[in-house]
């Protein structure tokens, strides 16, 4: 219901008063691109605004939840810019310093489905407000060729500020038989002086070449791990998979955007599987420059042989066997109807394959390349996280040798930067892993 009445606002434009909050004082801030974080902070503490993480590199404000990512916002508290309502704001930090806010005014993940008509009629009245806001005619961009997605793109520049809007929509979707898909309406506000856009960064002939080494962190304890690993709060929508990528890919020094990566892996709503994911991966690594590799396979051999190996523990264990697997294997059916001490203990009997996923992790993290780990929760305790059961991806950052542990990182904002698990368990929950490491 609230995407429902979110869609209606947008395209219905509703006037600024209509909302708790505008974000238009904000940008007519005198000093706003010269704010130390702290500054910045305090300036919009009315907004909503919280850091993602404790590495304080990016804050996050949001319409549609509240600031615990679970709660809605009532209208009194809704965030707006130039007299439309926001999905969600995020501010960059250089350092101490204020990089760009973007303002998200559509991202098919968050708020749902929009006809084609009333996407362009959405676009059409961003512009509109964005002229009257400026007055500043825009320049047209048009779509990037260097960009992944294909996003249209028009650019106003005024004596305050660099505006960039892009937005993007998919004429046909073959996985579901779609002929037009919405996909998202960006606002990326910068110092005014020229800013390369989101994925078009990762072509960038001049990219720093990255040194993996000077990443890697170490302790008294034995924790090795990755500390500056940008956050990336998925929120409520199910992009566990593209948060991660984004994570790394920012890692790397490449300015990206989860709702572009949705549309080049055609995410839905609900979340995206891990080889669609590795797909589009594989398709892009040569524009992105980057090298995708699969470290950990989980194919449908490796689950035949978990199969068995689970009903003779269960057997052993007297508890009930999982069926005859027939020739379509449903991954996530099976898991469901698995005992989880049963599939412990089948798991960890398999001393060469957490021998080898253990290894994996060393072998990355002391290269300084973060690994994308899926998993399916809900077959290891760890209370208190947002996700109970089910296919997820999570981002492996370290590991401790002393204490036999993997270091671990979910996108669900902070709290979730540095966690820590048995290497046995995590093995236990481990479907895969897989790294993105540049080509230089």
């Amino acid at each position: 219901m609230i995407r429902l009445l979110f869609v209606a606002a947008v395209v219905a434009t509703l006037v600024a008063s209509a909302f708790g909050e505008s974000l238009d004082s904000l940008f007519a801030t005198d000093n706003l691109w010269t704010m130390k974080q702290e500054d910045f902070m305090q300036a919009a503490k009315k907004y909503g605004y919280l850091w993602t993480s404790k590495a304080r590199d990016s804050a996050r404000a949001t319409f549609l939840y509240g600031a615990d990512g679970h709660t809605a916002r009532t209208s009194d508290e809704a965030l707006s810019v130039f007299g439309l309502p926001v999905v969600e704001s995020v501010a960059r930090f250089d350092g101490d310093k204020l990089d760009g806010i973007s303002i998200l005014f559509y991202g098919r993940g968050d708020v749902g489905n929009l006809t084609e008509e009333r996407f362009d009629r959405l676009v059409h009245i961003v512009v509109d407000k964005i002229n009257a806001a400026t007055h500043t005619p825009f320049k047209v961009r048009g779509n990037d060729a260097a960009n992944a997605v294909h996003a249209d793109g028009l650019i106003w520049t005024t004596d305050k500020a660099h505006y960039l809007l892009e937005y993007s929509k998919s004429r046909a979707v073959a996985a579901s038989n779609t002929p037009f898909r919405a996909e998202f309406v960006r606002l990326d506000v910068s110092a005014p002086v020229k800013k390369v856009s989101m994925l078009a960064s990762a072509t960038n002939l001049q990219r720093a070449r990255f040194s993996g080494l000077a990443h890697v962190k170490r302790n008294g304890n034995g924790d090795v791990w990755l500390g500056d690993v940008p956050m990336v709060d998925q929120g409520e929508k199910g992009y566990c998979v593209v948060a991660a990528t984004e994570r790394v890919m920012r890692y790397y020094g490449d300015s990206v955007d989860e709702n572009e990566l949705a549309q080049v892996a055609g995410t839905t709503a609900t979340g995206t599987s891990a080889e669609s994911m590795l797909d589009a991966l594989k398709k892009l690594g040569a524009r992105l420059k980057l090298r995708v590799k699969e470290v950990e396979k989980f194919d449908a051999k490796e689950m035949l042989t978990l199969m068995v190996d689970y009903n003779r523990a269960a057997k052993k264990d007297h508890k009930p066997l999982l069926p005859e697997p027939t020739y379509n294997i449903d991954v996530e059916a099976i898991y469901r109807r698995m005992d989880p001490d049963v599939l412990r203990e089948a798991r960890v009997k398999n001393q060469t394959g957490l021998h080898r996923f253990v290894q994996a992790v060393q072998a990355h993290v002391d290269q300084g390349v973060p690994l994308l780990w899926t998993v399916m929760l809900g077959k290891v305790p760890e209370p208190g996280i947002p996700q109970n059961a089910g296919g997820h991806m999570r981002l492996i950052i370290g590991y401790n040798t002393f204490k036999d542990e993997i270091l671990f990182s979910d996108s669900w904002g902070p709290g979730h930067e540095l966690k820590r698990m048995k290497a046995e368990d995590a093995w236990t929950m481990t479907t895969g892993t897989m790294s993105i490491e540049p080509l230089n």
